[in-house]
């Protein structure tokens, strides 16, 4: 790899695509051994051994595998309840690129890495479509990519390999599947050199490797480049389309981990927010349960006091302002709540699992609020800053909508981000509150000290977080001046659930409305950069609808290729649609039509900042009685 051209990012355009296609500026492959295919030729390879030894693009490369997959073989993905079937015949190849951690010396800890793990899935020359769709992976990622034996890929990966896309996928460099302990060296120190490939260099050492191995294997290469990601994967497609955008020609970005130390500790917030206002947190399972169940009950009454379409979800929950303090329903019998036209509110409910006290009812607006400086709220919260827009009074961050399910911050502690902020393994939670797998790590057994966490350190944190060192500020990835994509040409579609329950939507409302101010409005935006709010969805890559009486066939969701949509035409692959058309076609994509599984309701969602909208009069399950407004 040439590592000036990389290191520089003001280095040409140009000079950047020859060092990652192997070609050099005359047009001639580099790839040691490998012969120039003839003009208007192509020389592709076997999916055999051939490819260990023709593809060698640098000193830091190994070839760890490489495997025929045939035509109806299951592919147990990492993410997968069931196998996915091969669509077709696949060459799966995996690939390691060092240097890993250097700086960890003990091989059975964690955090020891010999590199990243990449997996390249290349259908045959028959069956390839001529075009890279590179997938991102999800929370901490890891995974098997570097095990000759095992699948790394997500689901949704493997699909686009089975309707003809060369695929790269990539572990972040590390290989243990959703486990943040690779961030801390065995004595306790931060993992700098895994922060610094988990947050970029993995990304971009996989487009670098799947578009040199795609002109090696075809003899060409690829026509069009995509990135598609959703959360952690929509992160790292960002931070390339940030940073290194002439990678690609489009990125397709979905509920992406963006601001993440900002919005890793808002996931915190809530069990401050327990311990301060009702003297317990996540480490009382039974208090915290039955506080969980309370909030669950007040949550169907908030969607049904803002669903006015009578959908049994929110079209739009920023504009949702309910308020246990002000709803009989939700207080206990005799509790006064807050006042209302100069009366006070007087509870009614007798049902002591669903009922609340004021002091409950308080705390959980405090927690719908967001994190502040000093643990108030405005109880006159505006649309505006419900939505991202514009931060509240003392608000640091914004939490998750009405009608979404928080259940998880509630009876779950999700420390890691904090006790990477902070550089301090025992501020993670133990395996009894642990919102995923508990970090490890053989300096100190120590844990939970987030629960020691008042608003006043809470806030100290949040703002070191910030103001984090290098090593851990290139992964937040919020960088609105996108003037480099834009004037490249390339294209993005990022979509995000309005029922979230991973990464609170206004997030990425707050990130769109940053790059606007950067780039010259709405208007300027559009012509790169197109966003989708689509209510009702929650958090997932393969589509998955939320409402507060669980999951919803009745819900429209956008199709998505996935464990259930093994092989989608078109028609069935949505939002990489839209992109492919606006990049390969210049169609700028519009309002998208989207159905229930249930095939009861359908409406459009809309180009951000416009909404989806019902008129009020016609039937609500029609997309004729819907606008975007």
């Amino acid at each position: 790899m040439n590592k000036t051209v990389f290191a520089s990012r003001g280095a040409q355009a140009f000079m950047l695509v020859c060092a990652i296609t192997l070609v050099g500026c005359s047009g001639v492959p580099t790839v040691p051994g490998t012969p120039a295919p003839a003009p208007g030729t192509s020389n592709t390879l076997n999916c055999d051994d051939g490819i260990r030894r023709a593809f060698s693009p640098d000193g830091e490369t190994t070839v760890v595998s490489v495997r025929q997959i045939r035509k109806g073989e299951e592919l147990l993905a990492v993410d997968s309840p069931s196998p996915v079937k091969a669509a077709a015949d696949l060459c799966l190849v995996k690939l390691l690129v060092g240097p890993g951690v250097t700086a960890e010396k003990d091989a059975s800890a964690k955090s020891f890495s010999q590199g990243i793990g990449i997996e390249i899935w290349l259908p045959t020359a028959a069956n390839w479509n001529e075009r890279i769709r590179d997938y991102g992976g999800g929370g901490w990622v890891g995974g098997g990519h570097r095990v000759p034996d095992k699948i790394g890929s997500k689901v949704p990966a493997i699909v686009n390999a089975n309707i003809g896309f060369a695929v790269g996928t990539t572990d972040a460099g590390q290989p243990w599947y959703q486990n943040g302990s690779f961030a801390f060296l065995s004595n306790g120190k931060l993992n700098q050199e895994a922060f610094r490939d988990f947050s970029y260099r993995a990304t971009l050492e996989t487009a670098r490797h799947t578009q040199a191995l795609v002109k090696l294997y075809y003899g060409r290469a690829q026509k069009f480049a995509y990135f598609d990601g959703q959360s952690q994967g929509g992160r790292q497609g960002m931070k390339i389309a940030q940073d290194y955008p002439e990678l690609y020609d489009g990125y397709l970005i979905a509920q992406p981990a963006l601001s993440v130390q900002k919005f890793g500790l808002q996931g915190l917030y809530t069990q401050i927010v327990l311990k301060a206002e009702l003297g317990f947190n996540a480490l009382d399972k039974v208090r915290a349960q039955v506080f969980a169940k309370k909030v669950e009950a007040v949550n169907v009454r908030a969607v049904k006091s803002c669903d006015k379409a009578g959908l049994g979800f929110l079209l739009d929950p920023f504009s949702c302002n309910y308020d246990p303090l002000k709803d009989p329903g939700a207080l206990c019998v005799g509790v006064a709540g807050a006042q209302v036209d100069g009366k006070y509110v007087h509870g009614s409910n007798s049902d002591t699992t669903s009922c609340m006290s004021a002091r409950e009812a308080g705390a959980l607006n405090k927690i719908w609020y967001g994190a502040s400086s000093d643990g108030s709220y405005d109880s006159n919260q505006t649309p505006a800053s419900r939505s991202g827009q514009v931060l509240g009074d003392k608000q640091l961050w914004w939490a998750f909508t009405r009608g979404s399910n928080i259940g998880g911050t509630l009876r779950g502690a999700g420390a890691d981000g904090l006790a990477v902020i902070l550089q301090d393994v025992t501020y993670a939670a133990d395996a009894s509150v642990a919102s995923g797998i508990p970090i490890e790590n053989k300096s100190t057994t120590q844990r939970n000290r987030w629960s020691e966490l008042t608003y006043a350190s809470f806030a100290q944190a949040f703002q070191r977080g910030v103001d984090s060192q290098a090593a851990v500020s290139s992964y937040m990835t919020d960088n609105a001046d996108l003037s480099r994509l834009r004037a490249l040409g390339k294209k993005i579609i990022m979509h995000n659930g309005l029922a979230e329950d991973a990464i609170p939507p206004a997030g990425a409302v707050n990130y769109y409305t940053r790059v606007a101010a950067a780039m010259g409005g709405d208007a300027n935006v559009q012509a790169f950069m197109r966003m989708y709010m689509i209510p009702g969805m929650a958090h997932s890559s393969q589509g998955r609808a939320y409402t507060v009486g669980g999951n919803n066939s009745a819900v429209p969701m956008p199709k998505l290729p996935g464990n259930g949509n093994q092989t989608p035409t078109r028609e069935q692959d949505q939002m990489f649609s839209a992109l492919q058309d606006w990049v390969e076609a210049g169609r700028a994509p519009q309002a998208i039509n989207i159905v229930s599984a249930d095939r009861s309701v359908s409406y459009p969602i809309c180009v951000y900042p416009l909404r989806t909208t019902w008129d009020g009069v016609g039937s609500v399950k029609a997309a004729s009685s819907y606008a975007c407004k």
